[in-house]
């Protein structure tokens, strides 16, 4: 009698398209959760992991205290920031090119997020001898930045300095040349735990919806909530 073949061949025929279906399944998965708009992983948390003799554990780079002067001429610490996811970025009002672009896009995220209460934007001028509370205050009004939602921040140039650096892990410097100021176009998300968890090309406004997004995925991340 002749053998046939074909059940083999059906099983191998059948065999493949079960394999290529559990291939699908986390790609078809990852699409249900974008058109939801959920997001099913978490942000990366940047900086040099250090050893805190404190609490004896290792533990990730955090901004540390800071007191600086808002728009209104209050005092904004570390400690009103508790709880709160919020971006950072340094800039001074009569930059010619960069600051423009990079608020105005900045701007654009704002927007999305200026009525609720737990996402904040911090704004520092590298020029204080120039940027008094007065001139922040028109800056920030002309952005249609919110006072207490919209931070534009001033105090001492070497704390400003020593934040940009060491806190947000950005560069600026002032240049001998007509005192001008060369800082970073990088806007840095942080999170309720004083963690950096990104960075973004303010001048971008690709960049702008990237952190917009991520935003939303922080929020997800740490209050359960869209």
């Amino acid at each position: 009698m002749k053998e046939t073949s074909g059940a083999p061949s059906k099983m191998k025929k059948y065999g493949f398209f079960i394999a290529i279906g559990i291939l699908a399944i986390p790609t078809l998965w990852l699409l249900i959760l974008k058109q939801g708009e959920i997001v099913s992983t978490s942000l990366p948390i940047y900086g040099e992991r250090y050893y805190d003799t404190k609490i004896g554990d290792t533990v990730f780079h955090t901004i540390s205290d800071f007191s600086f002067i808002d728009q209104e001429g209050d005092t904004l610490t570390k400690a009103d920031m508790e709880g709160k996811i919020f971006t950072a970025n340094f800039f001074f009002t009569n930059c010619p090119d960069i600051c423009p672009s990079m608020m105005h896009n900045l701007q654009f995220v704002y927007n999305k997020y200026k009525d609720s209460p737990d996402i904040k934007f911090l704004s520092m001028t590298v020029d204080p001898k120039n940027d008094s509370v007065h001139v922040l205050a028109k800056y920030g009004h002309d952005l249609g930045a919110m006072p207490k939602r919209w931070y534009m921040l001033t105090g001492e140039k070497g704390n400003l300095y020593a934040a940009a650096e060491f806190d947000y892990l950005l560069a600026t410097v002032e240049t001998p040349i007509e005192k001008a100021f060369i800082h970073s176009d990088m806007v840095v998300l942080v999170d309720t735990k004083f963690r950096i968890r990104g960075f973004y090309k303010g001048t971008d406004f690709n960049q702008m919806r990237v952190l917009s997004d991520d935003i939303k995925a922080l929020v997800v991340e740490t209050y359960g909530r869209k």
